[in-house]
C-alpha cells in the first residue's frame, strides 16, 4: 500500500498529471477539428514535464513544508525525468514545421519569465498584480489551441479565436479552485482573485465563466447534443469542484481531482463516440 501511495504521489506531484491533462486538452482541440493524429499531444506532454519542472527548479523555496520536503527528496528522479523529456522532446520537435514551432516561442517566452528567480527589485511576471491567472489560461490556450491547429495546417481564423478564448475561459474555471486553496500562501504582491474579492466572488466568477463557455459554444459553434450534453457534464463538475473548494482542502483536491477535469473529458468524448 505504501508503495503504491508513493507511486501515486510521484505521478501527481512529478508534473505528469498535469501533463496528461494538457495532452488530452490538445487531443479535444484536435478532435473538436475532426484531426487525428498524436505526436503534437506527446510533444505537448513531454514540453510540460519539462517546463513545470524547470520552473520548480528554478523556485527552490516552497510554500508549503509537505511539499518542499517532498521536491527535496525526489530531486534525482526529478532530474532524470526532466532529462528523458527534454531529449524526447528535442526528438519531436524535428517533425514539426518551423511555423508551429514560432508559434510556441511567445509562451515558451512568458513561461521562462514567469518562472525565472529575479532580484526583489526587479518587476517579474510572477509580481505583477492578477496576472498569474490570466497569463496561465493565455499560455494554456495558445499550447493547446494554436500549436495543434497549425501544425496541422489549419487556418487561424475567426472561429479559431473564439475556441481560444473558450478554452482560456475553461482554463481560468479550473485553476480558481488552486488559488482559492493558496489564498494564505500566494504573496500579498500577485493579488490573485480569491485575495481580492473573496471566496464567494470568486465561485460567482466561475458561474459567469460557464455561462461564458456556453456562450460561445450555442452562438458560435452550435455542436450536437452529445457534444452539447459532455460540455454540460465537464462545466458542472468544474463548477461542483470550485463550490466545494477551501482553503484547508485536501493536497489531492485540487492536484489530483481538479487536474484531471480534461482527462475524464476526453474520456467520456471517447466513450460516447465510440
Amino acid at each position: 500500500m505504501q508503495t503504491i501511495k508513493r507511486l501515486f504521489n510521484f505521478y501527481i506531484f512529478s508534473s505528469i498529471h498535469v501533463a496528461l491533462g494538457v495532452f488530452c486538452f490538445v487531443k479535444l482541440t484536435l478532435k473538436n477539428f475532426g484531426v487525428e493524429e498524436n505526436i503534437t499531444a506527446l510533444f505537448c506532454f513531454f514540453s510540460t514535464i519539462l517546463s513545470y519542472n524547470f520552473i520548480r527548479f528554478l523556485n527552490e523555496s516552497f510554500e508549503k513544508d509537505w511539499l518542499s520536503n517532498w521536491y527535496r527528496n525526489h530531486k534525482s528522479l526529478l532530474v532524470i525525468i526532466s532529462f528523458i523529456s527534454a531529449i524526447i522532446v528535442l526528438y519531436l520537435s524535428f517533425s514539426f514545421r518551423i511555423e508551429s514551432l514560432m508559434i510556441l516561442l511567445p509562451f515558451f517566452i512568458l513561461t521562462l519569465f514567469y518562472g525565472m528567480k529575479l532580484p526583489r527589485k526587479l518587476v517579474t511576471l510572477r509580481r505583477v498584480p492578477g496576472l498569474k491567472i490570466f497569463l496561465i489560461a493565455f499560455c494554456f490556450a495558445g499550447v493547446t489551441v494554436l500549436f495543434p491547429l497549425v501544425q496541422n495546417e489549419i487556418d487561424i481564423d475567426v472561429i479559431i479565436w473564439w475556441f481560444f478564448l473558450q478554452r482560456m475561459f475553461f482554463v481560468i474555471l479550473i485553476t480558481l479552485p488552486f488559488d482559492i486553496r493558496d489564498v494564505d500562501f500566494d504573496s500579498d504582491q500577485l493579488r490573485t482573485i480569491p485575495q481580492q474579492f473573496g471566496h464567494f466572488t470568486t465561485k460567482l466568477l466561475g458561474l459567469i465563466l460557464i455561462l461564458g463557455i456556453f456562450t460561445i459554444e450555442l452562438f458560435i459553434f452550435g455542436k450536437e447534443f452529445n457534444e452539447m450534453f459532455i460540455l454540460l457534464t465537464i462545466c458542472s463538475l468544474s463548477f461542483v469542484l470550485l463550490l466545494f473548494s477551501r482553503k484547508e482542502q485536501s493536497k489531492y483536491y485540487s492536484a489530483f481531482w481538479v487536474e484531471a477535469i480534461p482527462i475524464f473529458w476526453l474520456l467520456l468524448l471517447l466513450g460516447l463516440n465510440f
